[in-house]
């Protein structure tokens, strides 16, 4: 009897949604302006756009790493890497939610260091995931963490930038 842990039934292409993960890039985008010391509108429309670029560049070259990495495992389950990665980029709620607390409650002006720990936390979770799906090895975990890792970087680097 096999038993599948997880979705009843299988998730299926239609079954994980990314746009919680590109809502969360979304909201990051909106609070940088808001812990800089002089708030500016301009600010906020780069900072978002920025966002989304860089959460479409974290979620399609995670699915692509996930799907180059397991050939075996991507021609028997095609909708793997987009499941792993869906249900990976989840773990990036708790982390704006405190964003928006740390900002709103306490007056911190931290959003970078929550956002990067978002996406380096949610990549690794989504290499957890395909493993759990089935993929082999480390890479799975490690590939996709130094990709967060690089992304987040340059995000950093790029709203340190804005005007």
């Amino acid at each position: 009897m096999d038993t599948k842990l997880g979705y009843a039934g299988g998730a299926g292409s239609d079954g994980v949604k990314l746009w919680p993960a590109y809502l969360c890039f979304i909201i990051f985008g909106i609070l940088i302006p808001f812990s800089q010391p002089e708030f500016k509108f301009t600010t906020m429309i780069y900072s978002v756009i920025v966002a989304l670029v860089v959460g479409l560049l974290a979620v399609n070259l995670l699915i692509l790493v996930f799907n180059s990495g397991n050939a075996a495992l991507r021609q028997t389950d095609g909708g793997f890497a987009r499941e792993a990665v869906g249900t990976g980029m989840l773990f990036m709620i708790p982390f704006t939610a405190l964003a928006i607390m740390a900002l709103a409650m306490l007056g911190w002006n931290a959003i970078m260091p929550f956002a990067s720990a978002a996406i380096t936390t949610a990549a690794a979770t989504a290499g957890t995931e395909a493993m759990k799906r089935g993929a082999q090895g480390v890479k799975n975990v490690m590939i996709p963490s130094l990709v967060a890792i690089v992304l987040s970087t340059g995000w950093m680097m790029l709203t340190a930038i804005l005007p």
